[in-house]
């Protein structure tokens, strides 16, 4: 073989192994998609039986991506083990027959310490086991990291040790897992950074409410559900207001008169990433935004302000640029602290009412020219 055919020969293998081996420092990762009907047990100790974590995931769920049309049940003792769950699950699977088991243990395992990991390892093993017989696809959420100044060092140090250990088993053995613990943690240094006085702890180990809800936004994060958004684009013009593209929402007529002066139109959203009640945890360290894509785009306006407004509530003052840019609805409610119109349904989503709401409500949009 000449030099330069062999020369281009090992080129390719090169380029050929670079493509088909994973980068240094990058894991095989197991991936999780709910599905349509599917049927979703929480199962795991206190911060499951608190329910505000899968509540939050509950709603992210359900405005989202409300063609899964998912149901959900919450199983737990009120605290325990994995080896709690081995000694409950066959009662709790043929109480609901769930097609997804979500697990949440650890935190009380960790209080064993480093020679109690042997048995962590043995008894998620049999919970995976027993929901795999009843035909349930599995999902580990981690638990919660800690304030030390509440928890103390040691407890610290425990829930860490078994937070990472039980990430690194689940990655082993090819169970998809979605680590919160981290998160969370950062979630204590940041707002601590922020404030002294902060804490995602209500008492040595347990979340304050925004914390858990933050909980769920890392979980659902993590998890990477395909879809989610609703972005209405419009083209305004002497033509009147023309949807230039409608994903996961409809336009609903609407007007605008020869000076521009105004534009109102109607919206109706089969998706509604709005947020959930609160109160929020902070939104520079939770992806709440991120999470939560309630776009609005407008072209053809000439240059200047436009109040916004949503009914009777104003959202805030926007720029041309930035309607042609895009902006997020629930940006506009967190930067400026208003009620947001959708708050009371919200509520009612959360407490697992009015569910069939999204795609037959319609929102009145008002831009008013300041």
């Amino acid at each position: 073989m000449p030099h330069h055919d062999r020369r281009r020969w090992i080129a390719c293998i090169g380029l050929l192994v670079s493509l088909t081996l994973p980068a240094y420092g990058q894991e095989k990762r197991a991936t999780f998609q709910f599905e349509k009907g599917d049927r979703v047990a929480w199962v795991g100790s206190s911060s499951t039986n608190i329910g505000v974590w899968p509540k939050t995931m509950e709603f992210l769920l359900r405005t989202r991506h409300p063609e899964l049309a998912l149901s959900f049940k919450k199983f737990s003792t009120g605290g325990g083990t994995f080896g709690t769950g081995v000694q409950n699950l066959d009662k709790w699977l043929d109480d609901f027959h769930p097609t997804v088991v979500v697990f949440n243990y650890g935190s009380n395992d960790a209080g064993a310490g480093e020679k109690g990991l042997p048995q962590l390892k043995e008894n998620i093993e049999k919970c995976v086991a027993k929901a795999e017989a009843s035909k349930a696809r599995v999902l580990f959420s981690l638990f919660q990291g800690a304030d030390v100044r509440k928890a103390g060092e040691a407890a610290a140090a425990k829930r860490k040790l078994y937070a990472e250990a039980q990430l690194a088993f689940c990655k082993e053995k090819g169970w998809p897992v979605v680590d919160v613990f981290h998160p969370i943690d950062e979630l204590q240094l940041k707002g601590q950074k922020d404030d002294d006085k902060y804490t995602i702890l209500r008492d040595t180990i347990h979340l304050t409410d925004p914390a858990y809800i933050a909980w769920g936004y890392y979980l659902y994060d993590g998890l990477k559900v395909k879809g989610g958004a609703s972005e209405l684009a419009l083209k305004v013009s002497s033509n009147g207001v023309k949807a230039a593209s409608e994903i996961g929402c409809k336009l609903d007529g609407g007007s605008v008169p020869e000076d521009y002066s105004y534009v109102r139109f109607g919206r109706i959203d089969e998706v509604l990433p709005i947020l959930p009640p609160g109160p929020l945890p902070p939104r520079a360290h939770v992806p709440l935004e991120k999470c939560s894509p309630y776009l609005l785009r407008i072209t053809g306006l000439p240059t200047g302000k436009y109040r916004l407004s949503v009914g009777r509530t104003k959202l805030g003052t926007v720029t041309t640029a930035e309607l042609k840019a895009g902006i997020n609805l629930n940006t506009l409610v967190l930067q400026n602290g208003v009620e947001a119109p959708w708050d009371a349904l919200a509520k009612q989503i959360w407490a697992g009412k009015d569910l069939d709401k999204m795609g037959k409500t319609k929102w009145n949009f008002s831009l008013d020219r300041e």
